[in-house]
């Protein structure tokens, strides 16, 4: 009895052994597991480590031969100016000594033999760039760009040209504003240019820095290539932005509101623009404008935002003292001030048109005129302030004529 009970304890102590044992192992796999992870998780940081070391030193590389660039151009420029400024003196050394003794011919035969081997330096330090380097500074072609839906002015979209199609190509442009005359050369460098020496240089204070509104506005510019009719897109996208709900209108350069184009040729330019309101925070306000131009199958759009308002004209004035001239006294016009021929005016038949049009700031009525058999003899427009003019086909052209 008792030793049946020693047996089961011996062969309980050695389960425990073995299942202790399995443990240990266990234990040690998943040990190696973790090493291995840690060891890969090792590799892929000193990886991206290295990855990101060869993207620093390539970025730093990148701005130290732009450097070196910057500093060959100052260097070609400082050499230059220096050769411009010993041809200065040989050239007043030789205009002094004119009429002069020997020691004045020596002196110029002085400064030529010093010119030379200077100017000779410039010319090969000129070469040297434009045979190592001229070739890096060429930009390389613009993109095109996804055909725009929309144009953004101050955050503010705008409806772009309506164009389709695989074949329009469309490339996006910034337009700086023009920079700010330069100074004029300054009393140090006219000494250093002259020739004169022993004189202590003066430090440049640094010019302050222009802020956004000195420095102006970027305009935008928008250019589409491969159009099958630009002159109907451009008609009718200013038709579309006239209109009262897009709230742009045709201006001229002073931002005064006129009557649209006629007729649209097949190169030309129309400017619409509008008034911006101003936020309840103080910002935005302004005007927004859009100046298409065309030609041939390319047409283009800048946005910009001119100084000013957009305004209606002035309104005429009631005292002007001009008469008021209507159909009837035309009726009554010999035809030879019309350009037209006969006696009477009764043989033509005068026909008002709708709508009016605005000539040299006037409100005017159109009027065409028929001849025998009902054949055009030209259109007229009367004003309200009293004045007459004929409309020159040929020439495109409203000329103004006399009613005496």
């Amino acid at each position: 009895m008792k030793q049946d009970k020693a047996d089961k304890i011996i062969q309980k102590a050695e389960r425990k052994a073995a299942k202790a044992a399995k443990q240990v192992e266990i234990a040690g796999k998943k040990a190696e597991a973790a090493k291995q992870k840690q060891a890969v998780k090792a590799e892929k940081k000193a990886a991206r480590v290295a990855k990101s070391a060869d993207k620093k030193a390539a970025k730093h590389s990148k701005r130290a031969e732009q450097a070196t660039k910057k500093a060959q151009i100052a260097a070609q420029k400082a050499q230059e100016k220096k050769a411009k400024a010993a041809a200065k003196t040989a050239s007043k050394a030789l205009e002094d000594g004119e009429g002069g003794g020997g020691k004045k011919k020596k002196g110029k035969k002085k400064l030529l033999l010093i010119l030379i081997p200077v100017l000779a330096a410039a010319i090969g330090v000129g070469a040297f760039f434009f045979l190592k380097g001229g070739g890096e500074r060429e930009e390389a072609p613009p993109e095109p760009i996804p055909i725009p839906r929309e144009y953004v002015l101050d955050e503010i979209p705008i409806t772009a040209l309506p164009v389709i199609g695989d074949e329009v190509l469309v490339y996006q442009e910034e337009v700086p504003p023009e920079p700010a005359p330069e100074p004029e050369d300054s009393e140090e460098e006219k000494t250093e240019a002259s020739g004169e020496e022993g004189e202590e240089e003066k430090e440049e204070e640094p010019a302050p820095e222009p802020t956004e509104e000195e420095a102006g506005f970027t305009k935008i510019l928008y250019r589409y290539e491969g159009l099958k009719n630009p002159v109907s897109l451009i008609s009718a996208y200013a038709a579309l932005m006239s209109a009262e709900d897009a709230g742009f209108s045709i201006v001229d350069e002073t931002l005064l509101r006129i009557d649209p184009p006629e007729e649209y040729g097949e190169r030309g330019s129309v400017q619409l623009a509008r008034n911006v309101p101003e936020g309840e925070n103080g910002t935005g306000g302004g005007v927004h404008s859009l100046l298409l131009s065309w030609e041939g199958t390319g047409c283009s759009v800048l946005l910009d935002k001119p100084e000013g308002r957009v305004h209606d004209p002035k309104p005429e004035t009631s005292a002007s003292t001009a008469p008021r001239r209507g159909l009837s006294d035309l009726r009554t016009v010999h035809p030879s001030k019309l350009g037209l021929p006969g006696e009477s005016m009764e043989a033509y038949e005068l026909i008002p048109q709708e709508g009016s049009v605005r000539i040299a700031g006037s409100v005017c009525t159109r009027v065409n005129i028929y001849g025998e058999g009902s054949q055009f003899a030209g259109s007229y427009f009367l004003s309200a302030d009293g004045k007459l003019y004929r409309l020159d086909e040929a020439a495109n052209a409203v000329v103004e004529l006399d009613w005496e």
